[in-house]
């Protein structure tokens, strides 16, 4: 713990020295063209349809926590309850309006969701033409738009696409408060502010730091009035809107831990970011992952150069935020998801599309043809949003299909099989599937259950979660029950596995293997 506090500081001193910087050269706003506002617009549109499909499948653990946990809590209960980290405040109350409105279907509960991800899309581009050109800021969005992890998150009923939505918004308003010293614009920063972290907590990473811009730029301009609108008014509505759910938030935190040991550590997340990157460009093209993540490394790194020379906030807001916000976990002995960092995605977004604009103009420029880079920039992009696009298309349909496996299990189960769950599936299949299914609890119960007549099903989920909480049931089960069949889903390692042990002399109806 002391290290990681001496971590922090250091941090916070490094953040504060690269702040000072942040007076560099500014590029002008792209000035709005009328014409844009039609493939804008038909960009969106498009967001929406290809976001609505196939919508209502397959739930993923963590949405089926929020299902259970506050999709039928009464409207107004729900600001008042925090009893994990899997309550977005903000979500999850739109989430029950949506479904109070449309029904208690899956594509209701993740209609929020998909509005915020396409809102962000505009979001996007309305950040974009602040600190780079309007090519750039289309480009970018439309990047944005053909994204499996936008897609993805955009689908997912959780406060993730929300997150992102408020970071490039508040994003916005704070680089053109700064620029027009206009107070009402701070006070709707302050208003994207606290909402923001009112949806997702790891948003309060991104507002410190912004915090941090907003000091420098008041020193600097002595300009104190705007920032002090903005940061105070932010830190007030966020306090106010968690006030009636403020007693529970601590003791909840307290308990919060994780079982996988890996999933605390910076090479595993670093290694997911790298895997990130194949299913984002490698869908529609036969590359490793390791060729996809240096190629997008090499033009990322351009990218970041370019900003740091026009419009360094952006590289500030996509770097800082997320070393505190690993800082943080590390000295927490926090897991440290990706998708906590999800609202740097659209920063990121805006960096390779840089990154692609200036490595094609510095390539022909090495061969003595310069005049070559305008059609090449082009030609990469739209590459680029091709090779996005082959990969978007993985993230449609269930994330974990855990219907699929409980159908398959119903379906081929002979009278007098057990079915046994465990781990994870505990939760699914008796909160959510209200089956009477048996819990597998020890070897020694398991044992007796398998030497008792008929045959015996067990699935599981998250393997590391499996073999990390009960290491013991883990290895029997490798040992003694045959893989049936594995269902897939979108979500990276999140196979529905289902497993049997067969009784001598007894058969089960319907095995397909």
């Amino acid at each position: 713990m002391l290290t990681g506090s001496l971590a922090l500081l250091v941090f916070l001193g490094a953040a504060l020295f690269f702040a000072s910087f942040l007076g560099g050269k500014q590029e002008e706003p792209a000035t709005p063209k009328r014409w844009i506002t039609v493939p804008v617009g038909l960009l969106l549109a498009f967001s929406l349809v290809s976001r609505l499909n196939r919508l209502g499948e397959g739930l993923w653990y963590d949405e089926i926590g929020t299902w259970v946990g506050f999709m039928h809590m009464p409207l107004l209960q729900i600001p008042t309850v925090y009893s994990s980290e899997n309550q977005h405040f903000l979500f999850s109350f739109l989430a029950r309006l949506s479904m109070m409105g449309f029904g208690e279907s899956v594509w209701a509960f993740r209609l929020p969701a998909v509005l915020f991800g396409v809102a962000s899309i505009w979001a996007m581009y309305l950040f974009c033409r602040e600190v780079a050109t309007e090519r750039e800021a289309f480009a970018s969005a439309l990047l944005l738009s053909f994204s499996y992890h936008h897609v993805w998150f955009s689908q997912n009923a959780r406060g993730y696409s929300g997150m992102l939505f408020w970071a490039l918004l508040s994003s916005y308003l704070l680089v053109r408060a700064m620029r027009e010293k206009d107070n009402w614009l701070w006070f709707w920063y302050a208003i994207c502010a606290a909402m923001g972290a009112y949806t997702q907590a790891t948003m309060v990473f991104l507002l410190f730091i912004q915090g941090l811009v907003g000091i420098v730029y008041a020193v600097k301009k002595v300009q104190w009035r705007g920032p002090l609108i903005g940061f105070g008014l932010g830190v007030l509505f966020t306090a106010v809107l968690h006030i009636p759910a403020f007693p529970r938030i601590l003791p909840s935190l307290q308990k919060t831990y994780s079982v996988v040991a890996e999933w605390k550590q910076p090479i595993w997340t670093v290694h997911e970011f790298i895997n990130g990157l194949a299913a984002q460009f490698g869908g529609g093209i036969p590359l490793a992952a390791g060729a996809i993540a240096t190629l997008v490394g090499v033009v990322f790194v351009a990218g970041l150069i370019s900003f740091l020379r026009t419009a360094p906030i952006v590289v500030v807001l996509l770097v800082v935020p997320a070393a505190l916000g690993s800082a943080v976990f590390i000295a927490l002995n926090h897991h440290v998801w990706p998708r906590f960092y999800f609202f740097g995605f659209g920063f990121g977004v805006a960096v390779m599309v840089r990154g692609v604009i200036k490595t094609c103009q510095w390539l022909p420029a090495r061969f003595g043809r310069p005049d070559l880079a305008p059609g090449l920039a082009s030609l990469a992009l739209v590459l680029s949003v091709l090779a996005s696009a082959g990969g978007m298309q993985r993230a449609f349909g269930p994330k974990q299909d855990f219907e699929g496996a409980y159908k398959y299990i119903t379906a081929s189960a002979a009278p007098g099989d057990k079915i046994m769950t465990v781990s994870l599936t505990d939760f699914v299949y008796h909160q959510f599937y209200k089956t009477n299914w048996t819990r597998a609890r020890s070897v020694e119960q398991l044992e007796g259950l398998m030497n008792s007549t008929g045959n015996t099903w067990l699935v599981y989920t998250l393997e590391p979660v499996f073999r990390s909480e009960r290491p013991a049931l883990y290895k029997f089960v490798l040992q003694n029950f045959k893989v049936q069949r594995i269902f897939h889903g979108s979500l990276q390692g999140g196979d529905v596995v289902v497993c049997l042990y067969r009784n001598s002399g007894q058969q089960s109806g319907n095995v397909s293997r």
